[in-house]
């Protein structure tokens, strides 16, 4: 091939690349899920000033993605696409880079068929097009290994010992090991496909280990020194990473001798890219199931493999190996289920296998059938992954993001009631109602789709109702949360907005809050007063009971002052407590509780009036009778409940309401 004709090809792949990735880049995926949307909302505090080293929303999330989408937001703004063309821009990267690496240690066939099943195939335009830290990993992994190698052939090549461009490329290869660990916890392994490398040298390639180990070494040490912040601010701020917990499981049985789980996971997470039904499970990456390759790309991968195992003395086919091998070490560890973004720190070796396949089935072709069209190759390779990317961009654009389970996971329904209220302007306040109404959660979709809202309020309308500033207020309720039919005589129904008949939530409505009833109760004296943060007004068993059913308390509150709620606390920086409601036997021990707060305290303000129903199952085995009932409030994170004052001073952290009557 000529060589203007490989950079026009590569050129050309690249742009196809770029259009894929950016088409409809904010419709699909179809809305959000909550770990895009607390990026966005990490990424929009930084620019507000409020800069962390781990942002501990997302079980905890490494620094470099939110700083980057933070830069893009400055350039184009507060936006959804600012958030995810990030991602668009290092994944057509990482095709770049991985096409230099293959074509330097392969050839330029190899190089270019991966770069084709990297533009085309699901897996790597899924994650293009994904908001999440990880995407950016496969870049710096690809130019970490691209240094890497620099440094190897630069030694290699030179007789002296003194030269200075071996400790640059020293130098760059350990900055982008570095980098690495700062994206995604997956590179806490992917790593060590260096040093592993190096015993594969020390053992195959004596002379080239012994001129290359110190720069590589130095190179490593550069990027454990880079690093030593990260690890001491983790060491002395543990609530900032908790998804480590996720590998307890699967290393105690190793520790406890147990293979079996760690077998199966393995043998899953491998068949994972070639055999259907053991893809990826998460609906929110992949179709449940579907593996990395269509049928024809997986004999191509299998024969890739195959050939790099035979031909393992040769440091190139054994560092993709390793390099894979490495790369997939998580999900080998914890079974196929999101794998598709565990497992990206080997994006490109596992694109590279089927590349190495192609090519050596042609070669093999060539060898039998020497007279065989020159173009043949060419035309076989163009019908496969026309196919392959056929297969791929349906599954993507039409089967997932048209699935009525990912528009679930994406959040969908709360997608498009914020784009209703930026259409109606309410004047008076808002309320919204939502499955996740924490503030780690659906308020991160807010922020980030629709900026700041002072007077929303997020609730979950089954159990709980704000009156903002108790006035009469906008409520927006999706049919996933039906309101509590108490809450029916003061919401008007103004208009129903209809989605897909087939969403898993269909629909929303519009509703006008009555507030007058609130006012009213709210208007007695109050029933106890909470630390100066909230005041209890009424309480009141809203329906008689028998053992084995279900007693509901309405309790009616008053925010006085936010700010003595409780302590700010992670992961989301804002108050986080939980109302208990406890039945008391007659020697004063609880025999039923209820804790929950479907209206939280995250964006309480001064004057608002909210209701809370508590559920309470009664035990079967109840006697008959009256019963003893209190409630109070509690820091989630520390236990700690706030004090009942009277007159200022402290009379106790709970306080009595109506007793419940059990009958037969």
């Amino acid at each position: 091939m000529k060589q203007h004709s490989k950079w026009l090809l590569i050129l050309l792949i690249l742009l196809l690349a770029f259009g894929l990735r950016l088409s409809a880049l904010t419709e699909i995926p179809p809305g959000l899920t909550h770990d895009e949307a607390n990026h966005g909302r990490e990424a929009i505090g930084i620019l507000r000033g409020f800069y962390l080293f781990i942002f501990p929303l997302n079980y905890g999330s490494e620094p470099l993605y939110s700083y980057t989408v933070a830069g893009m937001m400055r350039l184009l703004g507060q936006t959804l696409f600012a958030l995810r063309f990030v991602n668009v821009l290092f994944s057509v990267a990482t095709i770049g880079i991985t096409f230099l690496w293959v074509r330097r240690r392969f050839d330029t066939t190899t190089a270019l068929v991966t770069a084709v099943l990297l533009t085309v195939s699901f897996w790597p335009l899924a994650s293009a097009r994904q908001a999440l830290r990880a995407g950016m990993l496969p870049f710096f992994m690809g130019t970490a290994v691209w240094f890497f190698w620099l440094l190897l052939d630069h030694v290699a090549a030179q007789k002296s010992q003194v030269d200075r461009r071996r400790w640059w490329l020293a130098a760059a290869f350990g900055v982008c090991v570095a980098i690495t660990l700062h994206i995604y916890l997956a590179a806490r392994v992917a790593w060590l496909v260096f040093p592993l490398f190096m015993v594969y040298l020390a053992w195959q390639q004596r002379s080239t280990f012994r001129r290359s180990w110190l720069p590589v070494l130095l190179g490593l040490l550069l990027a454990a020194l880079l690093v030593t912040p990260l690890f001491v601010y983790l060491q002395q701020n543990p609530y900032a990473l908790t998804r480590l917990s996720m590998l307890d499981g699967p290393l105690e049985n190793l520790r406890s001798g147990n293979l079996l789980p760690l077998w199966q996971n393995a043998t899953v997470a491998l068949l994972a890219f070639i055999w259907p039904g053991y893809g990826d499970q998460f609906l929110a990456y992949n179709i449940p199931g579907r593996p990395v390759f269509d049928a024809v790309t997986a004999v191509f991968f299998v024969l890739g493999f195959l050939v790099c195992v035979w031909r393992w003395q040769r440091p190139s086919y054994a560092f993709v190996l390793l390099w894979f091998g490495v790369g997939i070490l998580p999900s080998l560890i914890t079974g196929p289920t999101a794998n598709t973004t565990r497992n990206l720190a080997a994006l490109a070796p596992v694109f590279v296998l089927p590349g190495i396949g192609f090519g050596t089935a042609v070669h093999w072709l060539k060898t039998r059938w020497p007279q065989q069209p020159t173009w043949l190759p060419g035309a076989a390779a163009a019908v496969w992954l026309l196919f392959a990317g056929g297969v791929a961009a349906f599954d993507y654009f039409v089967t997932w993001a048209q699935s009525p389970d990912v528009r679930g996971a994406y959040q969908v329904n709360t997608v498009q009631m914020l784009a209703y209220l930026d259409g109606i302007d309410p004047a008076e306040p808002v309320v919204l109602s939502t499955v996740y109404p924490g503030p780690a959660h659906d308020p991160s979709l807010g922020l980030v789709l629709a900026g700041d809202a002072g007077s929303w309020r997020w609730v979950d309308a089954r159990q709980a109702l704000v009156a903002p500033g108790g006035q009469n207020s906008t409520v927006l309720i999706p049919a996933s949360t039906p309101p509590h039919p108490l809450f029916a005589p003061w919401l008007q129904p103004r208009e129903t907005v209809s989605l897909r008949p087939d969403d898993l939530d269909p629909s929303f409505t519009d509703f006008a809050l009555d507030a007058s009833q609130l006012n009213a109760w709210v208007g007695e004296t109050a029933v106890a007063n909470f630390n100066n943060a909230l005041t209890l007004h009424y309480a009141e068993w809203l329906n008689p009971v028998a053992p084995g059913a279900t007693a509901e308390l309405l309790l009616v509150w008053h925010v006085t002052n936010p700010e003595n709620v409780g302590p700010i606390v992670p992961p989301a920086f804002t108050t986080d407590v939980v109302m208990f409601t406890q039945l008391l036997d007659v020697s004063g021990v609880s025999f039923a509780q209820r804790d929950a707060l479907d209206a939280p305290s995250w964006d309480w303000q001064a004057g608002d009036l909210l209701t809370q129903i508590h559920p309470i199952t009664i035990p079967a085995e109840t006697a008959p009778g009256s019963y003893q009932a209190i409630v109070g409030i509690y820091d989630r994170l520390s236990g700690d409940r706030l004090p009942v004052l009277v007159d200022g001073e402290v009379v106790g952290d709970f306080t009595a309401v109506p007793q419940l009557e059990i009958g037969q």
